[in-house]
């Protein structure tokens, strides 16, 4: 009995251990390692950068395995009850008006205020002035912002508001300015716009390079739109960022900063790609996101355990997870040593059933 089933049981091992390394091959689930948010998070918080802390542990509590991690709420109840203290928000206030730049909504409205209306844009060109004058180092990129600044202001007012976008994405862009969020790039095609607008006299050409900068500030808000303006290295890359906004809005900057920047081509090359199974698989980091691209979005999720979020399902329950548990936890040399043991077993047997066979030829 034992030798009809012995070679039965060693096909199968063979059979399983190929199929095996064949999916490995597509992608290997063995890279994949979902990230733990709470250490980052702790770090943000020990920084004072609670804004941060909050926009980045909240991406994540979308997920189980952080949702139902009692840490990870102590986390976000400490981030928010600091927050929404009395003495947090006067704090932001006063460092709005004081430093020109808050990371809180109410410290940026103070901010942005004065820069927004034309005394902002008087004061800066003053300065700036002052610092030619005194053959100081002038801030060409502030310069050209506030000239920019002074002809939207006027535009403005004999538009009826029709320029109100451009004037407010300046606004923004001076304010960026000062936290250093600016890529030098778009600070040397602003100064280059500036010089057009001077000759013209007209903001018809500076629209075209801040409708993008308008686009992503109405999805995502400020502070994720200096991040994503930061990330961006031309305007074709801006207009893409404009477009990744506009999928994921306020969680476009952290699936950027997880994955490395990656998931900006990744969405290119998975337009029809749910935007929950990406969230799901950007929590894997950059490694996710290219198993969901090689996999496809139904395989992918399978994989990894998602099946509430699946429509259909081929198999469900023991079988798969055993099938998972194996394409995680079993090393590639013990799949490989076994088609190599099993290869050399059929070989053996193979050889010694010739040998009988050529034995009962030379009796007759």
């Amino acid at each position: 009995m034992l030798k009809i089933f012995t070679p039965i049981v060693i096909l199968i091992a063979v059979t399983l251990s190929l199929l095996i390394l064949e999916e490995r091959k597509t992608f290997d689930l063995t890279t994949l390692v979902q990230i733990d948010p709470i250490p980052h998070t702790k770090e943000l918080i020990k920084k004072k950068k609670y804004v941060e802390a909050e926009e980045y542990l909240s991406f994540f509590m979308k997920q189980e395995y952080v949702e139902n991690n009692p840490e990870s709420n102590r986390l976000l109840q400490l981030i928010r009850n600091k927050r929404n203290s009395y003495s947090y928000k006067t704090e932001k206030f006063l460092e709005g008006i004081v430093q020109g730049g808050s990371d809180e909504e109410i410290g940026k409205v103070s901010a942005i205020a004065s820069d927004f209306l034309l005394i902002g844009d008087i004061r800066d060109l003053s300065i700036e002035g002052m610092h030619y004058a005194n053959d100081q180092k002038v801030d060409n990129f502030i310069v050209a912002l506030s000239s920019l600044g002074v002809l939207a202001t006027a535009t403005t007012i004999y538009s009826l508001g029709a320029t109100t976008p451009v004037k407010s994405s300046l606004s923004l862009l001076k304010y960026g300015k000062k936290l250093n969020k600016i890529p030098s790039w778009l600070q040397q095609e602003i100064i280059r716009y500036a010089k057009i607008a001077k000759e013209t006299n007209s903001l018809d050409k500076l629209n075209n390079l801040v409708e993008p900068i308008s686009k992503i500030y109405k999805k995502v808000g400020l502070n994720q739109t200096l991040t994503l303006l930061k990330s961006s290295r031309n305007l074709k890359e801006l207009t893409s960022l404009a477009n990744f906004s506009s999928r994921f809005k306020k969680s476009s900057p952290i699936l950027l900063a997880i994955t490395h920047n990656k998931a900006l081509p990744y969405a290119n090359a998975m337009p029809k790609v749910s935007n929950e199974s990406f969230m799901i698989a950007s929590t894997y980091g950059e490694n996710g996101l290219k198993g969901l691209h090689r996999l496809g979005e139904h395989k992918f999720l399978k994989r990894v355990g998602f099946y509430a979020h699946l429509g259909k399902t081929t198999y469900k329950g023991n079988l798969n997870s055993l099938i998972n548990w194996v394409l995680k936890n079993i090393p590639t040399y013990l799949l490989f040593g076994t088609v190599f043991l099993g290869l050399f077993y059929f070989i053996a047997k193979f050889f010694r059933v010739f040998q009988g066979f050529a034995s009962e030829l030379k009796v007759f």
